[in-house]
């Protein structure tokens, strides 16, 4: 078959087709031209977004590396909800919140509760998320574990348990062998550390103290400062803490020994005075120690005393007689 006739053929068929999809392109010609523009204004718009998610992303994780504080961390997970850096801000607000607590805990208990009630719910959070990364999940976990002992008030149930599920759900984790000093006997002890009775008792008397900022002003020393009477004015020495044990008596300081109360830069000092004003009567005085420490002092007022006599000589006055 030649080329030409082959050619005709074909522009024959395309013919056909086209008077065939004449009824339909006058039926849903318009439908057609208008979902096609809307799966190019959807494609648009996918491409904007992700750019535009992107970009987002990007500036999030550089203000998540500048974050310095917990308020910094918790601005981050405000201002972009829903993406992977708000998550690791949420962790590490948590973690700071905790560090904080603990701290507080000791010198302030009203601003430690509060921190480690942040802990709690944050930690809490990202543990009911079903989108949280697993690496996250992991220290949250290690984190709400701790956060329960410390707020704990003997019962450390829920800490125990928590460190069970982290060692569980994580063996591989990093923070296993802190988990299980916690929760399973080491070193040859029978009982696991939280299960311990000492421990117990020891968090139930800890959440009965209510230390304040105020009660670290004054150290409590049974003691008397320097230069303070016991029981006088201003000494406030024996101050010690709301319900912490006496600590016990200091020994006192030894007596500086008395040579060091007259050392030889005293002396100069004491000599130099009199050079300055030579009309006071302390200069004989103060010249007494000195003859008292030197042997030769003595000899000078004789010597002194027989060279007037020797000056006036007569032998001097019978050579200019003659």
């Amino acid at each position: 078959m030649k080329s030409e006739h082959r050619h005709e053929l074909q522009t024959n068929d395309l013919g056909k087709l086209v008077h065939q999809a004449e009824p339909y392109l006058e039926t849903y010609g318009v439908k057609a031209l208008v979902i096609g523009g809307v799966l190019l204004v959807l494609v648009i718009g996918y491409s904007a977004w992700k750019t535009s998610q992107t970009s987002q992303e990007a500036e999030a994780w550089t203000r998540l590396a500048a974050a310095n504080s917990t308020e910094d961390f918790e601005n981050v997970y405000d201002e972009f909800p829903g993406t992977n850096v708000a998550d690791w801000a949420l962790i590490h607000a948590a973690e700071s919140h905790l560090q904080s607590g603990v701290r507080n805990s000791f010198t302030d208990r009203s601003a430690g509760t509060r921190d480690l009630t942040d802990a709690k719910e944050q930690f809490q959070k990202l543990l009911d998320s079903s989108s949280t990364r697993p690496e996250i999940r992991e220290r949250a976990l290690f984190g709400l574990a701790r956060t329960e002992e410390s707020m704990s008030d003997g019962d450390l149930k829920n800490a125990t348990e928590l460190y069970k599920k982290l060692i569980q759900e994580f063996p591989d984790s990093i923070f296993r062998k802190l988990a299980e000093q916690r929760v399973k006997p080491v070193d040859g002890e029978k009982v696991a550390a939280l299960e311990e009775e000492g421990t117990k008792n020891f968090y139930k008397w800890f959440h009965e103290q209510s230390p304040k900022p105020g009660d670290r002003q004054q150290p409590g020393f049974n003691m008397p400062l320097p230069g303070m009477t016991p029981g006088g004015a201003g000494n406030d020495a024996k101050q010690d803490l709301p319900g912490l044990p006496d600590l016990p008596g200091l020994p006192s300081l030894p007596g500086l020994p008395e040579p060091l109360t007259n050392s030889p830069q005293t002396d100069d000092a004491k000599s130099d005075a009199p050079k300055t004003e030579t009309p006071k009567t302390d200069a004989p005085a103060k010249a007494e120690p000195k003859s008292a420490a030197k042997p030769a002092a003595p000899e000078e007022p004789a010597k002194k005393t027989e060279a007037p006599a020797e000056k006036p000589s007569p032998e001097p006055a019978t050579e200019k007689k003659p």
